[in-house]
Parts: C-alpha cells; structure tokens; sequence
C-alpha cells in the first residue's frame, strides 16, 4: 500500500472512532452530568425572562408587544426539542420573531446550564 493509501485508512479509521463516540457518548459538546439548574436558572432570570417571562411560559410584561409572542419553554414541543436543537436556537436566534441569537454570550457550560433549567420547567 503506497502512502497516500495508509493515510486514508487511518483519516477512515479515525472518522469511524468519532462517529462510534458520539453514538455511544452523546452529543460530544454537552458537558455529560456536569449540568447546574440552578446556576441555568440565574443566567435565564439575566437573559431570558424579559422576554420569555420569570416562568418561561411566555407571559412576560413585553410578551403582548411582542410579534409572534415568545414561545412558552415550558410547553410540550420545546420540552421535545433535543438539547441540541435548543443550543441552535438560543445561540442563532429564531428569523421574523424577537429571539435573537446569543451566540457569545454564554461559555459552553453556561449553555449547558440554561439548557438544564429549561427543562426543569413545567407546563
């Protein structure tokens, strides 16, 4: 086998691992285990309750000024949503509505947190 054959067995072979990896260990950026509610719920009442209220129903003072209103985190199909999904959200924002991205505004853990107390939240 001539050299650039070896290196694409080993480029296949080290996809393979990280591909098995993930499948087995979950989402490779979710810090496993090492989530806080309770810091997540300190950083929401910072950046989220103005809008999405202290209770992440949707039912801030803004929320009848807002158009469409901001979504209830505590209904059935954000608590569907995969953490994944939510990290895309909170750190892209959501077009024609007023969710805008926050993309640098948390440290990864702190992502982790605000996640971990969003599902906290009960309808």
């Amino acid at each position: 086998m001539n050299r650039a054959g070896q290196w694409t067995t080993i480029s296949m072979h080290g996809a393979i691992l990280i591909a098995t990896s993930v499948l087995l260990m979950g989402e490779p950026w979710a810090a496993q285990g090492n989530d806080n509610s309770e810091a997540g719920k300190k950083l929401y009442l910072e950046s989220c309750q103005s809008c999405h209220g202290p209770t992440g129903k949707g039912d801030s003072a803004m929320a009848p000024y807002l158009t469409p209103p901001p979504a209830n985190l505590a209904a059935k199909a954000t608590q569907e949503k995969t953490d994944a999904q939510l990290r895309t959200i909170i750190l892209e924002g959501r077009p024609g509505t007023a969710m805008a991205s926050f993309d640098g505004a948390f440290e990864e853990a702190q992502l982790t947190d605000v996640i971990a107390y969003l599902r906290s939240l009960t309808p």
